[in-house]
């Protein structure tokens, strides 16, 4: 009979240790998802302050630009303040942006940003002329 009650609270025993490592588990599983979108929410408020520096870059650029141009090339400083417009927006709308859907706004956003900085060397070269 003691063997039986032996086996009985062994059992008992392991159960709860069982249960305990669960909590351990869900509670490092929590911990780590935090971490996750912590990180992930910090990589975007990054990229996003560094797009903001380039757009306030660009801004003091095109204004240049439209000042030396005068009327004959104002169609192009049109196209880069089009450009520059649109990626503002896309901007705006990447920082109410979750943390999934970020992810597919940079690639965008960075993909904007070359072809605006080829504009840029571009519409320099037209000025030029």
């Amino acid at each position: 009979m003691k063997t039986f009650l032996w086996i009985i609270a062994t059992l008992a025993l392991s159960q709860m240790a069982s249960a305990t490592s669960a909590s351990d588990v869900k509670n490092k599983a929590s911990e780590t998802v935090d971490a996750a979108a912590d990180y992930t929410k910090e990589q975007k408020d990054a990229f996003v302050k560094d797009m903001e520096e380039n757009l306030a870059g660009l801004k003091t650029q095109i204004k240049t630009m439209k000042e030396k141009a005068g009327e004959s090339k104002d169609e192009t400083v049109k196209k880069l303040e089009a450009k520059q417009a649109q990626l503002e927006k896309d901007l705006a709308q990447m920082k109410k942006s979750s943390g999934n859907a970020w992810g597919k706004l940079k690639s965008g956003i960075s993909k904007a940003w070359s072809e605006i900085k080829t504009s840029m060397s571009e519409a320099k070269e037209e000025l030029k002329k």
